[in-house]
């Protein structure tokens, strides 16, 4: 019988190729796809005892992406002429468009909020298409979504208030690679909506929803009325607009005539000086209950997350490549329409 004189050498072999396949498989399995639906609501009605923190430690991510809305965008660029484009992370960027002199040109006609076949941009959507895969994060119709009769039943019975309600593809990434998706614009609008937060989605060996959710609230359960607690933050912003610099104007020349007295303003040293009035946005709400909570869940099933103010509801469906690819061949057809 011979010995293998090479045994550390086919050790180190096997490691190897386990080592390839292993990483074969977490290449193929952070490509997964799925179709999300996601409702959160709040329960208005809900009389708890909870004592709840009364300074919640709320934060949105570093980094973060969000959903693109087509007819919001579209919207957008109607009211900003110039360059714009979508990044990876589906913020906005609307720039001005500037010639030689600096003067800024005028853009070419940009699609209305009107138009129903705005989908994304037409450069993305044949790209998506030729890879055989759609835009991710691109907010679908919810006409015939799972949830849709269940949120307007819940909503029709006054006890509960859809506060987000959304559907969207996206490949499902390790928990490391997962950015996570604001659900709010708030960084936007300037003000402090009912719902803020984000929630991150990744996959293991199963999938993983975190919720990093706040609902802002009268606080009618602290006994005095008086106490406030600081403004939560605003979201990042998912539209930025880069104004144009301003092109300084020639001054006209001209002689200065000279001073005459009594002819200046001099100001009374006596007179007390106006407060300048601060216009910032102030926060309208007393308190905010934090839901931050890490799930374990399956594909093809409904999963709920019980809260005695809020309550989230999410579906992952998995997509094949056929599916795939007859959803980017329907955003490429709607994009060339565009054109």
């Amino acid at each position: 019988m011979h010995s293998n004189p090479f045994p550390f050498v086919s050790i180190i072999a096997l490691l190897s190729l386990l080592a390839i396949h292993t990483q074969a498989q977490e290449q193929e399995q952070e490509q997964r796809w799925y179709q999300v639906e996601l409702l959160i609501f709040s329960q208005p009605e809900a009389d708890t005892g909870e004592q709840w923190d009364a300074l919640p430690q709320l934060a949105y991510p570093g980094t973060a992406r969000f959903l693109i809305y087509p007819e919001q965008v579209a919207a957008r660029r109607a009211e900003h002429p110039g360059i714009s484009e979508l990044d990876e992370f589906g913020r906005l960027w609307l720039r001005a468009e500037q010639n030689n002199d600096g003067a800024i040109m005028e853009a070419e006609a940009l699609p209305t909020a009107a138009d129903s076949r705005v989908t994304v941009e037409p450069a993305n959507a044949a790209a998506a298409s030729s890879a055989m895969q759609p835009t991710p994060f691109v907010a679908l119709p919810l006409g015939e979504s799972e949830f849709y009769g269940k949120a307007a039943y819940m909503q029709r019975s006054g006890g509960y208030r859809t506060l987000f309600h959304e559907r969207w593809v996206q490949p499902v990434l390790g928990k490391d690679s997962a950015i996570p998706l604001v659900i709010d614009r708030s960084g936007d609008s300037g003000d402090w909506p009912l719902l803020q937060g984000s929630v991150k989605i990744h996959i293991s060996r199963y999938l993983h929803l975190e919720t990093n959710l706040w609902l802002n609230t009268r606080g009618e359960y602290f006994p005095n009325n008086a106490w406030r607690m600081p403004a939560p933050p605003l979201g990042p912003p998912a539209v930025i607009v880069e104004e144009a610099e301003p092109v300084p104007e020639e001054e006209p020349y001209f002689v200065s005539a000279p001073a005459q007295p009594g002819t200046l303003d001099t100001p009374d040293p006596n007179e007390p000086i106006a407060e300048v009035e601060d216009t910032g946005p102030v926060y309208p709400w007393r308190h905010a209950v934090l839901l931050q909570q890490k799930r374990r869940m399956r594909s093809n099933e409904v999963h709920y997350i019980d809260h005695p103010l809020l309550g989230v509801v999410i579906r992952f469906t998995p997509l094949d490549e056929d599916q795939l690819k007859a959803m980017a061949d329907t955003e490429l057809a709607g994009a060339t329409a565009l054109n």
